[in-house]
């Protein structure tokens, strides 16, 4: 298991994941719990969030309390579609945390949150630029495109600085937008939802000199609650890879996954954990040779990754990028080169081939 050893190891690589004028933002660790507790809890700006005069709906939580609401993956990565910390730092300085809840692929949605450590690093324009960079990350780390925040209307200084941030209110009642949304239940009454919704990302690619793209697929049991069935990949090396999933609970899929995906498997399925050992190897492989960019259409398959490796890091060398090609333009090109929809690896070779123009490739 030696390419999951050197994943593991890469975990604590990286911990910065944004960079602006004002502010950084890096990946929360465990050590972090306890300040992130106090900044909201117990430090200046916590009466504009808790308790009394003003938020008696919202008392504020014992320590038990929060580490139920933010469980051990918001502070160590190994879930990172369910949740993260990330810490507002200003120079050498922590000034706050920023934190986003579940990303909910389905309706394409992220529920964001903020808090500085007190009131004199308020009025300088750092959380309007820590949320800004974080919905950025977000969709390129992640996939998602579209983001909310729930102040009160009681919070103006939380207002303000959502609106700076580019944050609209929906014109729509917040209790139907957020149970359409799949939102926790509202914390105050007189919760106001704020959205922001970034353009897609480009629909083709610029291939570069020297570099190899890894095109992916990866079918699951269901859009709302997915467990991973299989992973395909084709590189522009001329290799390829692809792997079915034994350990994964048949009776959840659905209809649509039973009569598209379940009839096209292989069969010759291994634990996820030798899948991804397996997977790790090859984009090392991959990796130690030249700049290596994984490719997909949609978030699901970063949340594939995510799930086969065990957390929010990939095998070292090798990144991410989403290219918003349209369901139906894979659609037409499975069609056109008689490949089977719907099977990990022929899709990944369709959206190889939507992506990369075969002939320029070979006299690069």
């Amino acid at each position: 298991m030696a390419a999951l050893a050197e994943h593991a190891v890469s975990r604590s690589a990286r911990a910065t994941v944004a960079l602006g004028a004002k502010v950084a933002l890096r990946r929360a660790q465990s050590e972090d719990r306890q300040r992130v507790y106090e900044w909201l809890t117990q430090s200046d700006l916590a009466q504009s969030q808790f308790g009394l005069p003003l938020f008696p709906e919202r008392p504020r939580p014992t320590f038990e309390a929060f580490n139920e609401e933010y469980p051990v993956h918001c502070f160590d990565g190994t879930l990172p579609f369910e949740g993260r910390m990330l810490i507002i730092c200003v120079g050498d300085q922590d000034v706050g945390f920023l934190g986003y809840r579940r990303i909910h692929l389905r309706v394409d949605v992220v529920e964001i949150e903020l808090a500085l450590a007190s009131q004199r690093l308020c009025s300088h324009g750092y959380g309007s630029e820590a949320i800004q960079l974080a919905c950025e990350w977000l969709q390129d780390a992640y996939g998602v495109n579209r983001f909310v925040v729930r102040p009160s209307r009681r919070n103006v200084r939380a207002l303000r600085a959502m609106r700076r941030a580019g944050f609209r209110e929906s014109d729509l009642a917040s209790t139907a937008v957020g149970r359409a949304l799949g939102l926790s239940q509202p914390r105050y009454t007189d919760e106001l939802l704020l959205f922001r919704m970034l353009p897609l990302p480009r629909s083709s690619l610029r291939p570069l000199e020297g570099t190899t793209y890894v095109f992916i697929d990866s079918e699951f049991t269901d859009l709302e609650t997915p467990h991973l069935i299989s992973v395909g990949a084709v590189a522009t090396d001329s290799t390829a890879f692809y792997c079915e999933i034994s350990d994964w609970p048949q009776e959840r899929s659905s209809d649509f996954v039973r009569q598209h995906v379940l009839p096209l498997l292989d069969g010759d399925a291994v634990p996820q954990i030798v899948a991804a050992d397996a997977f790790a190897r090859w984009l090392g492989e991959r990796a130690r040779r030249a700049p290596t960019i994984i490719v997909s259409d949609s978030g699901f398959d970063r949340w594939a990754l995510a799930e086969l490796f065990g957390g929010e890091t990939l095998p070292y060398g090798a990144q991410w990028q989403r290219v918003a090609v349209a369901y139906e333009t894979l659609d037409e090109k499975v069609t056109e080169l008689g490949l089977r929809r719907h099977h990990a690896l022929d899709d990944a070779r369709a959206l190889r081939h939507i992506l990369i123009d075969e002939e320029a490739l070979e006299h690069r």
